[in-house]
């Protein structure tokens, strides 16, 4: 899957026209943050198959020194191939010596260097053969497996482009999908590849954190490790730059129908082994599934409350297992809970009243509840630790924004924003001194949770309600979209949804349908690595059908795209 859409002999055609325009024209750009990270990777690449040469002086056991030629940048993990010299290829006309057969007798990989001298270890070979051998880097195309892994499609596909054009490689794709390094070498070993380069990716506060591996194929040899970083904001440049940043259907991996209802979920890995889980509530129930080909029934249990209002899945021990945050209601009050999975069961971990909680990225937010007023003083940081919870900073956000109204933004060069909804379903964006600087031109439709405020003496003091999640996919703002059923009429309910994608380039905001069908009536949405998983409901007149039909008037519709490519 990462690499069928290369196949594509417009797509090919257009990446080698931009990358071949951006060659040409280096000295009068100046390229962004991503750009120049990626150069860096390649660079680092490059390094360990640059031409070198020199011979070996001495060799003792698996051990040999090496006295390299001048100027030959020798560096430590490059591989050299020994040869030595035979008779001379002859001329077929004139019969005029050409140049020596060169007869390769094995394998060094450099361990030092000291100065004009190094040393190396055999790596393939004997020492009956190597003494006095000679060495060389192949002039050869290096047969290289590129595995894009989770980083973003453009940044990815960039790389690849530009490794391409130093025609130094033979780049071979692989289709494995798995952060399973054995894995990804046996593919590269089956597909005759001398080398693998291996990239994972992380985003945390508005940056991209890239790490590239690199292993030699036959002993599997970790050889060279590198790790850059980008702007989150440069890396949508590239994408904007490279034509990446389209309207998008996304490829739909999955769909599930369920038989019970549900209006809130969740995801994330909450056992720790690589595999995504689902948490999907209804009432004051969370139930706990595996995806596969099918839905795994994983375990159910409910929390002492009436409805559940928001539940995240997060790390808090930075341990790969996450924990269940939940926020819901009981007698017109707030309550939170802590979940986490402890001797193959869900226990609950920690219980707090008048405080809403979420995940903001990677970190912890709480705000706290009144009857008066709903959202109540500045919404903080917070960890959780041994069972303890431990308040840390105010965040700072603009007036009248609450815990689940907002996702943080950051533009190119770093800068801050804040997008937030308001109480009307429009999407505005401030800057970090709480200044607005846009606004969308329509609503996105409506919020499924509205409760009253407390009321005052002889007044209404109106509503609060829980907005719909705000999502970053590699700093690109994802938003839900709901189309009302019958023209303007939202109290008829929602026939259709998508998912929006903006992008704040500090300036002006660019917009796509990221998701062009999201299904019918969004309830709630979640990323979890690669993965985007939807819930929505069926349209009133679709449920009708499915009573003629027999069917439960309940339930709701599960669906799950990847984001490769999007």
């Amino acid at each position: 899957m990462i690499h069928c859409a290369r196949a594509s002999a417009l797509c090919s055609l257009l990446l080698l026209l931009f990358f071949t325009q951006t060659a040409f024209s280096l000295e009068n750009t100046v390229p962004n943050e991503a750009e120049s990270a990626l150069k860096l990777l390649a660079d680092e690449t490059l390094s360990y198959f640059d031409k070198a040469s020199g011979k070996i002086t001495s060799v003792e056991g698996n051990m040999v020194q090496i006295e390299p030629e001048p100027k030959a940048a020798l560096k430590k993990g490059m591989r050299l191939t020994a040869y030595i010299e035979g008779g001379n290829f002859v001329h077929p006309v004139t019969k005029e010596p050409l140049k020596k057969m060169e007869i390769p007798v094995g394998t060094i990989e450099i361990t030092s260097i000291a100065g004009h001298e190094a040393a190396g270890i055999i790596v393939k070979g004997d020492h009956l053969h190597l003494a006095d051998a000679k060495l060389k880097i192949p002039d050869t195309k290096i047969k290289l497996l590129f595995f894009q892994g989770d980083i973003d499609w453009s940044l990815g596909d960039s790389y690849y482009q530009m490794l391409r054009a130093t025609n130094r490689f033979e780049l071979i794709d692989t289709a494995i999908e798995t952060k399973d390094i054995p894995k990804i070498l046996a593919d590269a070993r089956t597909k005759g590849a001398d080398a693998a380069l291996i990239l994972f990716s992380k985003t945390s506060d508005g940056r991209v954190s890239i790490e590239q591996k690199l292993f030699w194929i036959g002993d599997d040899r970790e050889f060279a490790v590198k790790d850059v970083s980008a702007d989150v904001g440069s890396v949508k440049e590239l994408s904007v730059k490279s034509g990446f940043f389209t309207p998008g259907t996304g490829e739909k991996l999955l769909t599930f129908h369920l038989p019970f209802k549900a209006d809130r979920l969740a995801a994330g890995d909450l056992s720790g082994d690589g595999n995504l889980e689902i948490l999907l509530a209804s009432g004051n129930t969370v139930r706990i599934y595996r995806t596969g080909v099918d839905l795994k029934s994983m375990e159910e249990f409910t929390v002492p409350a009436s409805e559940i209002l928001w539940i995240d899945a997060i790390d808090f021990n930075k341990d790969g297992k996450d924990d269940i945050l939940i926020t819901a209601m009981r007698n017109d009050e707030v309550v939170s809970f802590i979940y986490g999975l402890r001797d193959s069961s869900y226990v609950l971990l920690y219980k707090t009243k008048d405080l809403f909680l979420r995940k903001l990225g990677n970190q912890a937010i709480a705000q706290g509840f009144s009857k008066m007023d709903g959202y109540d003083r500045p919404v903080f940081f917070f960890t959780f630790k041994d069972n303890s919870f431990q308040k840390g900073d105010v965040l700072k956000l603009p007036a009248g924004v609450n815990i689940y109204d907002f996702q943080r933004l950051y533009a190119s060069e770093g800068k801050q924003s804040i997008a937030a909804w308001d109480e009307n379903g429009y999407l505005q964006v401030y800057n970090d001194q709480g200044v607005r600087l846009w606004v969308s031109k329509e609503d996105f439709g409506g919020f499924s949770s509205t409760f009253s405020k407390e009321s005052g003496f002889l007044r209404d003091r109106g509503k609060w309600s829980v907005k719909d999640r705000l999502l970053l996919s590699n700093n690109e703002l994802l938003a839900p979209k709901r189309r009302p059923l019958v023209g303007m009429a939202k109290s008829l309910g929602y026939g259709s949804s998508a998912i929006k994608g903006l992008w704040w380039d500090g300036y002006a905001m660019e917009e796509r349908d990221f998701i062009e069908k999201a299904g019918g009536d969004l309830l709630d949405y979640d990323i979890a690595g690669d993965r985007l998983v939807i819930l929505t409901k069926e349209a009133f007149t679709t449920k009708a059908v499915n009573l003629l039909k027999g069917e439960s008037p309940f339930g709701a519709q599960l669906y799950i795209f990847s984001l490769k490519g999007l």
